[in-house]
């Protein structure tokens, strides 16, 4: 028994055609996923996933899909097509080996789940920001205006460390309520009442220290959260071939996610890893850089140790964090806090209502923001995503 079967395909592709009315038809694909999702087989088979140190496989009798227990994990590695890039599965189509990947490495790709012209979008968006924000004195086509990068009244720069501190848009939220990314998240959590993160764009200038690479860590503390929790994603928006600057990730390492419990130094989420430590040789080694094509999706679980490379090319690397989590409506604070968030544009740090935000300092001229941003329209999915409907 799987999630996607040729009924919510139908609806799918009559989505993607645009067929009116798509309201009742994303009510329609929902109400689907939601049954699907409820059947027994499905409900015990995500209830296996995550155990320490046992990650389970979807798959029956083949070498391709069994599970792999601790004691291999420092052999594995996601696959790469000819070119080098992380082999990508459709969700709508290759469900089994999304699956499969997911549950063996704690990473997946989601192939083409955003089209080509929704990422062209973002990008020409994130163009036509930088020119206003800076009174058209930074313009990302010209290396010679990149030391213009707008800063707010507390000198924070609209671009640091890799991300562009842009959290709501209309472009962004184009690329969150695609139903393909949507379902790429189905198929990890095995539900469909999801919501998705607000988080922001991501840009790394070639030739920059901005572009320099994020070291190993991982993004959930084992002293607050031991278990599954959080799923984290990147969605490429141009090619992010090595030298770009792309994710890096050890695949299975989420079985030893414990060993962080004691390089925490505080109840933060964010725990680098200890290179004193004794498993920082065999993280460092198992490393994969990982290179992704325009419109595909890596997510990770957040107990999967991970990193970034640096951009030492000559162009621009361009993604959009975007990833899902189970709704939290029942959290009284967690949907007001999602409203102010879509009502000011302005980023923030709220785990428990899925906002991404970095912690300050960040661009917060919410002014300017404000006067530039295309508030999104929000489709049927969308306002659930979103947290302004319920399921």
């Amino acid at each position: 028994m799987w999630i996607i079967d040729q009924s919510v395909r139908n609806l799918v592709h009559r989505i993607d055609k645009g067929e009116e009315p798509l309201d009742l038809l994303f009510t329609r694909l929902i109400a689907k996923l939601q049954k699907r999702c409820a059947h027994p087989q499905v409900v015990s088979r995500y209830a296996k996933y995550g155990q320490p140190g046992n990650p389970t496989s979807q798959a029956k009798a083949s070498a391709a899909n069994t599970a792999v227990d601790s004691t291999q994990t420092a052999t594995i590695k996601l696959p790469l097509d000819q070119d080098g890039y992380v082999i990508g599965f459709d969700p709508l189509t290759q469900e089994r080996e999304f699956v499969d990947s997911w549950n063996r490495y704690g990473i997946v790709v989601g192939a083409n789940v955003a089209s080509t012209a929704q990422c062209q979008e973002v990008i020409a968006r994130m163009h036509e920001l930088l020119l206003a924000l800076s009174g058209a004195t930074c313009d990302l086509n010209k290396p010679s205006t990149w030391d213009n990068i707008p800063v707010d009244e507390a000198a924070v720069p609209i671009i640091s460390r890799g991300f562009f501190e842009i959290y709501h848009d209309d472009a962004i939220a184009a690329i969150r309520q695609s139903v393909r990314v949507y379902l790429h998240y189905v198929l990890i959590w095995g539900r469909a009442d999801l919501w998705t993160t607000f988080d922001r764009l991501g840009i790394k200038l070639p030739g920059l220290a901005d572009g320099k690479a994020l070291p190993l860590h991982v993004d959930q503390n084992p002293n607050v959260h031991p278990d599954f929790r959080t799923v984290q994603g990147v969605l490429a928006l141009a090619d992010c071939p090595a030298e770009r600057g792309t994710f890096v990730g050890v695949p299975g390492s989420r079985s030893s996610f414990s060993a962080y419990g004691t390089m925490a130094k505080n109840k933060g989420e964010y725990v680098e890893l200890d290179l004193s430590h004794a498993i920082a040789a065999e993280f460092t080694a198992r490393a994969q850089i990982c290179p992704l094509r325009a419109g595909h999706l890596i997510s990770w679980d957040s107990r999967t140790t991970h990193a970034n490379s640096s951009n030492i090319s000559d162009q621009t690397r361009t993604v959009a964090y975007i990833a899902f989590g189970p709704q939290r409506q029942g959290d009284e604070s967690a949907c007001p806090a999602r409203q102010k968030a879509v009502d000011s544009g302005l980023g923030s740090n709220v785990r428990d209502a899925l906002m991404h935000a970095s912690k300050r300092p960040r661009f917060t001229n919410q002014t300017r923001l404000a006067s530039l941003r295309r508030s999104e329209k929000l489709t049927k999915l969308g306002r659930l995503i979103y947290g302004q409907e319920k399921y």
